[in-house]
């Protein structure tokens, strides 16, 4: 009688103790809260090494860069690092991270950004998220890049820095064409805490990299301000 009890009710007590998975809502993923769900993993198109170093996703030839970084302005960051592309179930993870008041996304995502991190070893001194105007994060209710950055230093012990703030409420940048993305970043960043920066290795950590023009204006305030050496990261490369 205790076996065919424990057959029946342990199953649900497991289920009631877990984390149904953050994206699906359905299964349960083998690490509680901080993953997604094997099926929800699989639909993830991640990109294949090798990797561009100039924007983390898949070299397309045999040269150093993509071609899409080869067609691009210089890029003043080091490295970067991406975790996934712009499409399918990623672009759905972004979405509802961003748009559809879904903040719990950011613990999955952010240990996902933790372990990509690890492998891409870099050495780094500080997390620092792309920050919003506070207009924007005041209707949004929080910064997803900010929630990232939180859940990497989680995984990775990194201390995350707020060194960076949004002096300019810009336009959105996802309805802008590439020179008009630049533009519309000019003065937008500004160090806010230059002595920490000075000599500093740094991970930027934003949500998605298109052109690049937000990472790249954002990375220019921290080298203006003194830092050594700045890395990016992007959950998504579009």
């Amino acid at each position: 009688m205790f076996s065919i009890l424990k057959d029946i009710f342990w199953p649900l007590a497991e289920a009631a103790c877990s984390f149904p998975c953050p994206s699906c809502r359905s299964a349960f993923p083998k690490d509680g809260r901080s993953s997604l769900c094997d099926e929800c993993m699989k639909k993830i198109n991640f990109p294949s090494p090798p990797l561009c170093p100039g924007c983390g996703g898949a070299l397309d030839n045999v040269l150093e860069l993509c071609s899409e970084c080869l067609r691009a302005d210089a890029r003043p960051w080091k490295k970067a690092v991406s975790l996934f592309n712009m499409e399918g179930q990623g672009r759905i993870l972004i979405h509802r991270l961003k748009y559809h008041n879904t903040p719990e996304l950011a613990r999955p995502l952010g240990f996902l950004a933790a372990e990509a991190l690890r492998k891409a070893e870099l050495d780094i001194d500080f997390i620092v998220p792309t920050p919003l105007h506070w207009t924007r994060q005041w209707r949004r209710g929080f910064n997803q890049a900010e929630l990232i950055c939180q859940m990497i230093s989680e995984g990775s012990g990194i201390p995350v820095s707020r060194l960076l703030r949004r002096v300019k409420r810009t336009k959105a940048q996802a309805r802008l064409n590439k020179e008009q993305r630049k533009k519309n970043l000019i003065g937008a960043f500004s160090a806010k805490k230059e002595e920490i920066c000075k000599n500093s290795s740094i991970l930027l950590v934003d949500d998605v990299m298109t052109t690049g023009s937000t990472l790249a204006a954002a990375t220019d305030a921290l080298l203006e301000s003194g830092a050594r050496e700045v890395y990016v990261l992007a959950l998504a490369r579009r």
